[in-house]
């Protein structure tokens, strides 16, 4: 009798991986179709959902989708990965100043539910700050002032912002093949006007068996195209296709050194390649760099990791440090618990 149910489980575990297989295999198609259509065009709105989250998946080059001991940061980076944590409560928060006075930051929680999987919130946000509002002196009409230097009328400021509200669930299906997904509520908001819509991520995670290897797939922010004021923009859409595996160690080895490979592509810019090193010590301290390949002016990405028990709770700080050629770098930190 046992064997008849373990047998049976095999089964729909394998019939199960079939049809996830070939969903994932139609979204790849989908996803191939709308780039030749859209690519190099730069008109996908929504741009702060392409921004990286978690530091440690920046410090590895915008790489990880195949990573392990990810806790609620899979949240960010691939859902597929939430389910693989031990914890049965885990958090994470982001904070990083971007790009002239502009702020990013991002919360996750995800919870082990027993027969279901993990399921998770998230939420990211990108606030604007104040923004001058100005407008042009016309002669005649209204003229500057005799003591105004400025070629612009100074009228106030107005406030812009973005926000991502997700909801994810993530299930093993087999020893070996991880699925997770996620549904987001994501909008944007600029003075009077704004613009809003639903879009999901997808990814997959597999263990190939051969040594520590693995392979990943995430498809991000898929949607329909939305409108803003009175123009419509497409969503940036993007296949992220990976591979890691442990050159030194294993993933239960406490000093590991881990490689990644990662190939992307958008449907408003060229194929890109990641690829990324992490190498861990004692479980303890945790060193990363990274190389973003097919950016104008993004390249080296640096970043150190630290994890320790705080009242019997496991604790993740992770920073990373991002290069920019011709704008400031920033520094992105997130701190992860586990519970």
């Amino acid at each position: 009798m046992w064997n008849a149910v373990n047998l049976q489980s095999s089964i729909n575990g394998r019939e199960m991986i079939k049809k996830t297989l070939l969903l994932c295999l139609t979204i790849v198609l989908c996803q191939s179709g709308l780039a030749q259509e859209f690519r190099k065009s730069g008109t996908s709105g929504f741009a702060f959902l392409q921004i990286p989250v978690s530091a440690r998946y920046a410090a590895l080059g915008d790489a990880g989708i195949t990573l392990s001991n990810v806790g609620a940061d899979g949240l960010f980076v691939n859902p597929a990965l939430v389910v693989l944590s031990d914890a049965q409560l885990s958090l994470s928060a982001t904070h990083a100043n971007w790009y002239v006075d502009t702020k990013h930051q991002a919360l996750g929680v995800a919870y082990h539910l027993r027969g279901v999987g993990a399921i998770g919130i998230s939420v990211i946000n990108f606030d604007f700050g104040e923004i001058p509002r100005t407008a042009n002196y016309i002669p005649g009409i209204f003229e500057p002032s005799a003591n105004e230097t400025s070629p612009f009328a100074q009228q106030g400021s107005y406030t812009a912002g973005a926000t991502a509200f997700g909801v994810s669930l993530s299930r093993s299906l087999t020893a070996q093949f991880a699925f997770g997904a996620t549904l987001k509520y994501v909008q944007e908001s600029i003075d009077n006007y704004d613009a809003s819509n639903v879009i999901a991520d997808i990814g997959f995670l597999y263990f190939t068996g051969f040594h520590s290897m693995r392979v990943g797939a995430f498809l991000q922010n898929f949607g329909l195209e939305t409108q803003y004021a009175n123009e419509k923009f497409k969503m940036p859409q993007q296949l992220r296709l990976e591979i890691s595996a442990e050159l030194i160690g294993d993933l239960a080895s406490p000093n590991r050194l881990t490689l990644i490979a990662d190939a992307a592509q958008a449907n408003d810019a060229d194929e890109r390649l990641h690829i990324g090193a992490e190498a861990t010590l004692m479980n303890a301290v945790v060193l990363r760099s990274g190389y973003k390949f097919g950016y104008d002016y993004e390249n080296l990405t640096l970043g150190l990791g630290l994890n320790f028990m705080w009242s019997q709770k496991r604790v993740g700080l992770d920073l990373a440090y991002m290069n920019h050629d011709l704008l400031e770098s920033t520094v992105r930190t997130t701190v992860n618990l586990e519970l």
